[in-house]
């Protein structure tokens, strides 16, 4: 399945919160910043931060190429100063379709879009070390491990570790 990115629009929250079945779940794809509980109100707030400050921060739709469904959600949040950006909250909407490669298609998209659109040297994001599909996307994309944040996260009484992980431009098959 090809797929491409457009940018992230208030009629797509619904999307989402269909998604999202808790708030376990929300903390494996989101990281702790979002709450299950007020989901709907704080993608609303971002969306609005992201058409009022796209240079900082941007959200993304991404859509079946075949059927122009909504498959998938990613952000990116940009650093100028530093030339680097971080990409977070992936989530590949429907269970039937992870594992297909879509992932991987839309980091490939988002490095596009950091390393040639906005020419930017660095991309990070961050993965739950439990989280094996994704690690192995992200390194099949070229982004390599840089350490272990050991019990950083916690839900209710376990803590899980997230794994930061890099890559520069330079490493980057454009």
């Amino acid at each position: 399945m090809k797929i491409y990115l457009s940018q992230f629009s208030e009629e797509e929250i619904s999307a989402i919160l269909s998604w999202t079945p808790n708030q376990k779940f929300l903390l494996e794809w989101a990281g702790p910043v979002y709450r299950f509980d007020t989901l709907r109100e704080q993608l609303k707030k971002d969306l609005e931060f992201s058409l009022e400050y796209p240079d900082k921060f941007q959200m993304y739709s991404v859509v079946s190429v075949e059927d122009s469904q909504l498959i998938a959600h990613a952000q990116l949040s940009i650093d100028g100063q530093n030339s680097s950006a971080h990409i977070s909250r992936v989530l590949i909407g429907n269970e039937n379709l992870r594992g297909k490669g879509i992932g991987f298609q839309l980091i490939h998209h988002l490095l596009k879009i950091a390393f040639v659109k906005l020419k930017l040297n660095r991309v990070t994001l961050n993965v739950y070390d439990f989280n094996h599909s994704a690690i192995l996307c992200y390194k099949k994309a070229g982004f390599k491990a840089e350490g272990l944040l050991k019990d950083n996260t916690k839900f209710k009484d376990v803590y899980w570790s997230t794994i930061p992980m890099a890559i520069l431009k330079s490493e980057f098959p454009i």
